[in-house]
């Protein structure tokens, strides 16, 4: 299981443009109150489509890497 379920966002960093909210395939995001918001975090699938569009580079999606046991 990821570290984080859903995409980090910084408040500080976000412009507001929008091209998250466009692009995200699950329609997770919004802008709402002057804020970048998970409308609907149940849904993302952390593909980080909004990670690769974001100019100002404000979400970071993080994966937890798991090691298998070699079997021999």
């Amino acid at each position: 299981m990821a570290e984080y379920d859903i995409p980090l966002i910084d408040q500080k960093k976000c412009t507001l443009c929008g091209l998250c909210v466009d692009i995200c395939p699950e329609n997770v995001l919004a802008i709402h109150a002057g804020a970048l918001v998970f409308e609907n975090p149940n849904a993302c699938t952390m593909c980080a489509q909004c990670e690769s569009v974001c100019p100002e580079q404000a979400v970071s999606v993080y994966y937890h890497i798991s090691w298998a046991e070699k079997k021999e």
